[in-house]
Order: structure tokens, then C-alpha cells, then sequence
């Protein structure tokens, strides 16, 4: 009978010390915030991570372009630019410029449409011929500044501009502010001009930048952070990432399931899957991993801490069997809502 009253005892220091319920609460509690940590070790690696390459597309942007500026050749022309530019693009929609563009009206009549790759895409707008594309493709004057500068051909004369730049998420800087307190560096990875990217960094609180045009390029930036002893994680797309996202301490993508990596990486299973790239999903799930240690430390205090209570009581002969069966049960239930509670509270804070 005592054995067994001393293993009942024992019980909620078992699950204190033993059972990975920290951990197994921390990854439901992620994958509830958009996080899906691939498993145990994934959540845990997360706590050593001091670096992260945000990549331009998604994580501080919402992976779309805007058109930031419209300026017609003729004042008092901006409706007629928007709607002639936006409803030959609604033909071209499956670029980001062109789908930026496309925003600005409804598709209206098109004949006899055409592109040309790098350059632009021509047809007839109710009849109007129109081109849209690269103003030294058009013959219009090139213009520096943020942004892709677009130019728009209407009757075979120059119509106006349209400038397209990124759409900054709304708490991007909120995101990055976060990952700074946390000691965790962000450094944003770009396939844009130095004076785009430089710009997209300052608004959103980023120190420091990089630029990576190709896959190769890009796979190679993240080796040489890890090279400068580094933990990191890349937060990417899988499309075009793969090998990237591979050679990164830890993966956070947008890669639905494994069979659907694409490129050569197919097959990437990423640490991380994300409900979408938002940089704030980031920045709260490695404050839950970097919590993590802390939470384990109260849940295994409390099992001890019961257990010697129960100990105490049965070397004092005061546990029954049927008491030793309520203290293990009850025992192992505040073991349970210490860590629920413990998480809890890192969210509020």
C-alpha cells in the first residue's frame, strides 16, 4: 500500500519534470496566433535566434504595390490617366505593378492587347490606343525617385506617370520594435533599388539592410550572417527562397504543407509555417519561445513543490489511499494550470 501511496505522491512532480506541457501549450498557443511551429525542437530553436532577415515581400510590407503618386502631362487629365492606365492593366494583372495599377478603375473594352516583357504592355481602350510601361520605352522622359515611375501613352502622346511603390503594413514599425526589445536584430533582405530599400528600412525602424536579386545571392547573405556567429531565421516566401530559407538556423514561411516547396529545395519542410508573412506574427511567436524557459521553471517548481507537500503528509501518515488518489490528482491539475497560467500571463504582458 505505501509504494503506491509514494507513487501517487509522486505524481505531480512526474508531470512537472517530465511531461513537456509547456511546450506543448506554447505550440497551440502559436499555431491560434498564425504561427505553426513544426514541432518541439522548431519552438525551442526559436529562443536562440538573435537575427532576423525579413524579407521585403509580405513581412513588413503587405507583399502588394500601391500607386503612390498619379501625374498627368495636362492638369485636370488624373481621372482619364487612372482609368485608361488601370483598365489596360486589368489585362495584365498577374504582376505586382500591374496589379497596383489595375486598383486604380475597372477593366473596361480592350482590343487588341500585347505585351512586352521589361517593357510595358499596348492595346485599345474603347477604341483609344494606349501603352503603358517604362517611360524610355514610350519615349517619355525617365524620372528619379522612390518608387517605379510608369508612363502612359494615350492617342500616340504622352498621357502622364503613375509611381508605384510598397504598401508598408500598418504596424510594421510596431513589429520591428518588438523584435528590437527582445534583443533580436532585424535586418531587412530586398530584391529593390538601394534607394527603395534604404527608404522602406528607415520607415519601418531597420538599421540595416541587404540586397539579393537571385536565389544564389540571397542564399549566400543568409550563410554569411550565420558565418558572423548568428543565430538566424529568414522570413520569406517560399517561392524563390527555398535554398535560402534552407540554409537559415530557422524557416519561417508560407509554404501551406511539404508538398507544395517548390524549386531546389522541394520538399522544404520550414520550421515555421505562417498564416501570412506579417513581421508582428514573428516578432510574438519568438517572445513566446524566448518565454518558454520561464514558464518550465514554474511548472516544474509547482510538481516539486505539491509533491513534497504530499510527501510530507504520507511520511506523517496522514494520506489514505483514496487521499494519496485525490492529492495526485489534484496535484497534477495545478501543475497543468500553473503552465496555462504562466503562458497567460507572458500574453498580457
Amino acid at each position: 500500500m505505501k509504494p503506491l501511496i509514494l507513487l501517487l505522491v509522486l505524481l505531480p512532480a512526474m508531470v512537472g519534470l517530465l511531461l513537456p506541457l509547456p511546450g506543448w501549450l506554447a505550440l497551440r498557443r502559436s499555431r491560434q496566433q498564425g504561427v505553426g511551429f513544426r514541432d518541439l525542437s522548431a519552438l525551442q530553436a526559436a529562443r536562440r535566434v538573435d537575427t532576423v532577415l525579413l524579407d521585403r515581400w509580405g513581412t513588413i510590407t503587405t507583399g502588394e504595390l500601391v500607386v503612390s503618386d498619379i501625374d498627368p502631362i495636362e492638369e485636370g487629365n488624373e481621372r482619364n490617366l487612372r482609368w485608361f492606365a488601370a483598365a489596360l492593366e486589368h489585362a495584365a494583372d498577374d504582376h505586382p505593378v500591374a496589379r497596383a495599377i489595375a486598383r486604380l478603375a475597372g477593366p473596361g473594352r480592350l482590343t487588341g492587347v500585347e505585351s512586352f516583357p521589361g517593357r510595358g504592355i499596348s492595346g485599345a481602350v474603347d477604341r483609344h490606343p494606349v501603352r503603358v510601361g517604362t517611360p524610355g520605352w514610350l519615349g517619355m522622359e525617365e524620372r528619379d525617385g522612390l518608387g517605379k515611375t510608369i508612363g502612359v501613352e494615350v492617342d500616340h502622346r504622352p498621357f502622364g506617370y503613375l509611381t508605384v511603390t510598397d504598401q508598408v503594413r500598418a504596424d510594421a514599425a510596431l513589429a520591428v520594435a518588438r523584435l528590437r526589445a527582445a534583443g533580436i536584430q532585424p535586418i531587412l533582405l530586398s530584391d529593390g533599388t538601394p534607394h527603395d530599400t534604404e527608404h522602406l528600412a528607415q520607415t519601418c525602424g531597420i538599421d540595416k539592410w541587404l540586397l539579393g536579386k537571385d536565389p544564389a545571392h540571397r542564399e549566400q547573405l543568409v550563410r554569411d550572417q550565420r558565418g558572423g556567429g548568428h543565430t538566424v531565421a529568414l522570413v520569406a516566401r517560399d517561392a524563390g527562397n527555398a535554398a535560402a530559407l534552407a540554409a537559415a538556423d530557422l524557416a519561417f514561411t508560407d509554404v501551406p504543407d511539404p508538398e507544395a516547396a517548390a524549386g531546389p529545395g522541394e520538399g522544404l519542410v520550414p520550421d515555421a509555417r505562417l498564416e501570412d508573412l506579417d513581421a508582428q506574427r514573428v516578432a510574438r511567436a519568438l517572445e513566446l519561445a524566448r518565454a518558454l524557459p520561464g514558464v518550465v521553471a514554474r511548472t516544474r517548481a509547482a510538481g516539486v513543490l505539491l509533491t513534497g507537500v504530499g510527501a510530507l503528509l504520507a511520511g506523517l501518515g496522514q494520506l489514505s489511499l483514496p487521499g494519496a488518489l485525490g492529492c495526485a490528482a489534484l496535484g497534477a491539475l495545478v501543475v497543468a494550470l500553473v503552465a496555462v497560467w504562466s503562458l497567460e500571463r507572458r500574453r498580457l504582458r
